[in-house]
């Protein structure tokens, strides 16, 4: 901010005793959650000093009408500064003035802040307007008074509505205050310009002839006339008002999607595909300029992508401590079996699985304090938390602050790296357009600033292999930085883990990402991927997929080799299974009242066991046949697969030979043994190593 130019006026010393900050004032009307109102405009109470203010931040200007305001045109706060001091001269009762700030670059006005001292009044013009006080009558005579005496002194409000008239009852009558004040007509005000002025009052044709009636009386004209005057003055601004609604929906409102829209399928876990064409096609429309950026995003990808991708290929040796697993708070359905924490935390243990992710959606804050008891309880985890959106949360933008607060507040201590947001480039998970992404992490981005700065954001998160959208993520000019890049790279759920997708296999699509976040100035290049899975056979309606199922044997294997291919990119910071407990894709089913550990489960087991604190040395691919060669303490170890057909080597006896369960593969009798789909662990003595030789295997 430190370049920009400030310039502001200052009426009253009580307010800033110690001198202005701009850095500060901001701070502090960020931070304060008095607020009065909330749309175009933010107004909140703020207490500068001993002084009670209203203080109110005007909607920040275009590019186009901050140039204006800076060459052209007073800002609305020194406008309605200055008008109030004005008002405050004649006599006429309004907020007294305090401070006018604006805020300017080189070229245009950035921002703008009026500040007024708090008044006390009973109500606005609007308790009397809509008849709930006995004494209206009186109320509105007093009122056209108070106008009457407005125009005669050659004022108009511009903005002359309900709630910009306060009201305050005294023994002898009541006063009226202005507020509102950069929209204000100085000239003389006829009578029948003076009556037209109250159009917006009310449209009860009982309130709109006793405003008439007074204000005829008042100027001495034909009350008939001003009841004509007023009543069409009344229609023609209502037609208006409607057209400009009417609009305003085709371009804004109307454009808003439902809440409504979105609901979540607690049997996945995961909001319901959006099936609703004539939604599809409105999102679309909204979304058009947004997503047209990513047009520019991803020939920037294309430019300078391939360099890093080059840089990135050789291969990485890296301590292995990636292995992840989700484990949601238990929240059965029907047929589910329920599952308390300790027993999590006991499956957890005996996985002895160090890094766990868990969802915190912000549409169950209600719940919220089931989730902060049940992290709090994994002691010595590195716990990862993925805040999941909804609609709501996306719109309400000091709702998701004020919650985002409290679960960094209460967490901080426990979890060091909280991911932002869940596959936003997925319209069922509510993001209409990535820019509202951007603008739901900047919340979390700016509280990461102001409050938690040792917490970590992971942004981004892409679901599957998608390269537009990623670069899209990255590549921005937005004021936010990702400490981490997360994503949920699926094989496309559709075959094994070495399948590929435009070219790509799951070690180069992780290499280009990683490349490409090495080339953003918006994110570290540290990289997680926060979900995968395989869907299983028999479970339809549970699983996030109808499509591509699998037999459990088949996930298992699946798992096992994805994970190899993890560690053999060198790439990959973190890898969550999705997840613990999940009868359609999970580790463990808890369908029909019990809970079964699924092969899978034991796998994972036995590969953390294996590899885990050992050493990737390196990756060889020989056609269809995958080693990957690890360093652990004083062995080598050898995971060995094929993805297509089958091979066959001779054993040593010098090597003792797994499968993925952990069992052992006895050789005595026949030392042939057989590479297949299923992944086999050779563990050989370091001092006396010989590398594997996967060509002569295939041969």
């Amino acid at each position: 901010m430190e370049s920009n130019e400030l310039k502001f006026e200052l009426r009253s010393e009580e307010i800033f005793p110690n001198g202005f900050s701009l850095e500060d004032f901001e701070k502090t009307f960020k931070e304060n959650q008095n607020v009065i109102k909330n749309n175009r405009n933010i107004i909140k109470k703020l207490r500068f000093g001993d002084v009670e203010t209203v203080t109110k931040s005007f909607k920040r200007p275009n590019f186009i009408q901050g140039i204006i305001y800076k060459y052209f045109r007073k800002t609305k706060a020194r406008r309605s500064f200055e008008h109030s001091l004005l008002l405050n001269q004649m006599g006429i009762k309004t907020p007294e003035p305090l401070c006018f700030i604006e805020v300017f670059d080189r070229f245009r006005l950035l921002q703008s802040y009026y500040i007024s001292r708090q008044i006390n009044y009973d109500f606005t013009l609007e308790f009397a307007t809509q008849k709930e006080a006995k004494d209206h009558r009186d109320i509105l005579k007093s009122f056209i008074d108070f106008t009457y005496n407005l125009h005669e002194k050659n004022i108009m409000h511009l903005d002359y509505v309900v709630g910009n008239i306060c009201v305050k009852k005294k023994e002898d009558g009541y006063d009226f205050f202005l507020v509102d004040l950069n929209r204000l007509y100085k000239g003389v005000v006829s009578s029948k310009t003076g009556v037209k002025n109250l159009k917006r009052i009310s449209r009860d044709p009982e309130i709109i002839k006793i405003l008439a009636e007074e204000y005829a009386n008042k100027s001495s004209n034909s009350l008939s006339d001003f009841n004509n005057y007023l009543m069409r003055a009344v229609d023609r601004n209502f037609q208006r008002s409607k057209f400009k609604r009417f609009i305003k929906n085709i371009f804004a409102k109307d454009l808003r999607v439902p809440r409504s829209s979105y609901a979540w399928d607690h049997h996945s876990n995961q909001p319901h595909v959006l099936n609703n064409k004539k939604l599809k096609r409105k999102i679309a429309f909204m979304s058009w300029f947004a997503n047209s950026k990513i047009i520019a995003s991803s020939a920037y990808a294309l430019l300078i992508g391939p360099y890093f991708f080059v840089k990135s290929k050789e291969f990485c040796e890296r301590k292995i401590d990636s292995f992840g697993l989700c484990v949601n708070l238990d929240m059965p359905v029907e047929s589910q079996k329920p599952i308390n924490n300790d027993e999590l935390n006991e499956m957890i243990n005996e996985l002895a699985v160090d890094n766990i992710l868990v969802r915190i959606p912000l549409a169950d804050f209600d719940n919220i304090e089931k989730y902060v008891s049940f992290i709090k309880k994994l002691q010595g985890k590195d716990v990862l938390v993925c805040i999941l959106q909804d609609r709501e949360h996306i719109e309400e933008k000091y709702l998701t602050k004020q919650r985002l607060d409290y679960i960094f507040s209460n967490l901080c201590d426990e979890v060091k790296t909280f991911q932002i947001g869940n596959s936003i480039n997925r319209k069922k998970w509510a993001f209409v357009s990535i820019d509202e992404y951007f603008s739901f992490f900047k919340i979390a981005y700016d509280l990461k600033n102001d409050k938690f700065p040792k917490i970590k954001l992971l942004g981004s998160n892409i679901i599957d292999f998608d390269l537009p959208f990623f670069a899209r993520s990255i590549f921005h000019f937005k004021s936010i930085f990702y400490d981490g890049i997360a994503t949920q790279l699926y094989v496309d759920r559709r075959g094994s883990p070495e399948e590929k997708q435009l070219g790509f296999n799951t070690v180069s699509k992780i290499k280009a990402y990683a490349a490409l976040a090495s080339a953003s100035r918006k994110t570290s290049n540290e990289l997680y991927i926060t979900e995968v899975n395989w869907p299983l056979k028999g479970k339809r309606g549970w699983s996030p997929s109808a499509e591509y199922l699998i037999e459990e044997s088949l996930q298992a294997r699946y798992m096992i080799r994805y994970y190899l291919l993890m560690l053999a990119s060198g790439k990959v910071k973190k890898c969550f299974w999705h997840q613990l407990v999940a009868p359609g894709y999970g580790l463990v089913n808890n369908l029909d009242g019990e809970i079964k550990k699924r092969d899978a489960y034991f796998c994972f087991k036995h590969l953390i066991a294996i590899l885990s604190g050992g050493i990737t040395k390196k990756f060889i691919q020989e056609k269809n046949l995958y080693c990957l060669i690890v360093e652990k303490e004083e062995t080598i170890i050898e995971a060995v697969w094929s993805s297509d057909g089958n091979a066959t080597f001779k054993s040593k006896p010098c090597q003792q030979i797994f499968d993925i369960r952990g069992k052992t593969i006895e050789t005595k009798n026949s030392p042939n043994i057989e590479i297949t789909g299923e992944v086999i662990f050779i563990k050989k003595q370091k001092n006396n190593y010989e590398e594997i030789n996967l060509k002569l295997i295939n041969e």
